[in-house]
């Protein structure tokens, strides 16, 4: 029994569980980033051992990614975030302990596939556990949070990966994120909760209340239908199609540039004599920094208007790009492209806010679907890109190769500018 809801230790008690819960899932999403990029450092070793290309092994987890995005959302909303999470967390736990004993290259394919299905139900139910158990306002900083702590796994997966790798060998790498990933799956069992109800603790709604804040008639544990609410997401006109086709777009060449090719790239075009592995590095320093700081001054009133933010970023990535393109191959200064690669990442990670832009329009009971809804964008994109990246690049890695591929993604964050300045935003007069 929750006993008196008002009371202030049930609003502290409420308060911690949040954070605990929080905590574990964002944990979680550390690894979700560590294992995707950890292809564009570890699988030149991999392939080397194994046979096989990179390129197969980096879309296959992307196109398998993709496919779980509306099964993540549709079962965070019909069987919760604590069961789903769990189940999913122990199955990317076997994929890399398959990868560990994988004797032939078809085993690390199948590997990263069990790997992509598991660590795709991580960011859906977590969004769908920030809705429940947290005021609606602190919705964007905890995204940006959440997207922070997935670039310090990007970052991790970069520089520190490349020296953990060489110490120990690629096999031993998976094993440790084998061990760890089952850690989380059993914290997820232990510690979450679908609702603060299951807890013993009162809802949002009466924590809100109590302080006399309206938190309005959506229901923190209502559900509806998945096909219906399926349905209400993807017939969002504007309001959905603008945000999810420009992440489609824009994530596409981060997981181009960042997750697959800015090593071989460097490598390949410069040869510099410090590692290129710290390129990506500073990419996703750039995306932590940005998430955060954009996160923070929306969810603190700071800028009003997520739509204007989003296309001041997505313009300022697409001048990134102009100059990755323009100049490649023609200056030699290691220290210039770290500046450039840092760049990269931190206009990049604008486009996080399009989650909370496009959440903003839909119940608490649909979270889950009308984010994965928009997710399924994202790794569509990576997915789409990084098999047009393998076609064009092949295993020659010629200068000409990569200034097509990154002529072909200038366009894209083109494209992905203009979307975003013609989305429709949620304001205070629409609600």
């Amino acid at each position: 029994m929750i006993g008196n809801p008002t009371s202030p230790d049930h609003f502290r008690k409420l308060r911690n569980r949040a954070m605990a819960v929080f905590a574990v899932m964002v944990g979680a999403y550390f690894f979700v980033y560590f294992q995707r990029m950890s292809v564009g450092v570890v699988g030149y070793d991999m392939v080397e051992d194994l046979g096989g290309s990179i390129g197969i092994l980096s879309t296959a987890y992307y196109w398998t990614y993709a496919a779980m995005q509306i099964p993540s959302g549709m079962m965070a909303d019909r069987f919760g975030p604590r069961i789903s999470g769990t189940i999913f967390l122990l199955l990317a736990s076997v994929g890399s302990f398959m990868t560990f004993v994988g004797t032939a290259f078809w085993m690390a394919v199948v590997g990263k596939v069990l790997i992509a299905a598991g660590m795709a139900v991580v960011y859906i139910p977590l969004v769908k556990l920030v809705s429940v158990w947290f005021p609606r306002q602190d919705f964007a900083v905890l995204n940006g949070i959440t997207i922070a702590v997935g670039n310090i796994g990007a970052v991790a997966a970069a520089g520190p990966l490349s020296m953990l790798s060489e110490a120990v060998g690629w096999r031993n790498v998976f094993l440790v994120l084998g061990v760890v990933t089952a850690l989380f799956a059993l914290l997820c069992f232990v510690v979450v909760r679908d609702h603060p109800k299951q807890a013993g603790l009162p809802s949002r709604e009466q924590a809100d209340a109590a302080i006399g804040q309206a938190r309005s008639d959506d229901a923190s544990d209502a559900r509806m239908p998945v096909i219906e609410g399926l349905k209400t997401v993807l017939s969002g006109g504007r309001k959905f199609w603008n945000c999810a086709l420009a992440y489609f777009l824009v994530y596409g060449t981060i997981s181009v540039f960042q997750g697959t090719w800015a090593v071989r790239y460097f490598d390949s075009v410069y040869g510099f004599a410090l590692s290129s592995a710290w390129m990506v590095t500073m990419i996703g320093i750039g995306k932590i920094v940005s998430t955060v700081i954009v996160g923070a001054v929306v969810s603190r009133g700071y800028v009003t208007s997520k739509k204007r933010l989003m296309t001041f970023g997505t313009a300022c990535f697409s001048a990134v790009w102009a100059v990755v393109f323009l100049f490649a191959g023609q200056i030699d200064e290691y220290w210039l492209w770290f500046a450039v690669s840092a760049a990269f990442g931190f206009f990049g990670g604008f486009m996080s806010l399009s989650f909370a832009q496009v959440k903003e329009w839909y119940p608490i009971a649909i979270a889950g679907t009308s984010v994965s809804a928009m997710n399924i964008f994202l790794f569509l994109g990576a997915s789409v890109s990084t098999t047009i990246s393998a076609a064009i690049i092949g295993t020659d890695y010629a200068l000409s190769s990569f200034s097509l591929l990154w002529g072909i993604m200038l366009a894209f964050a083109v494209m992905a500018t203009v979307l975003v300045s013609t989305s429709v935003e949620r304001t205070s007069a629409s609600h």
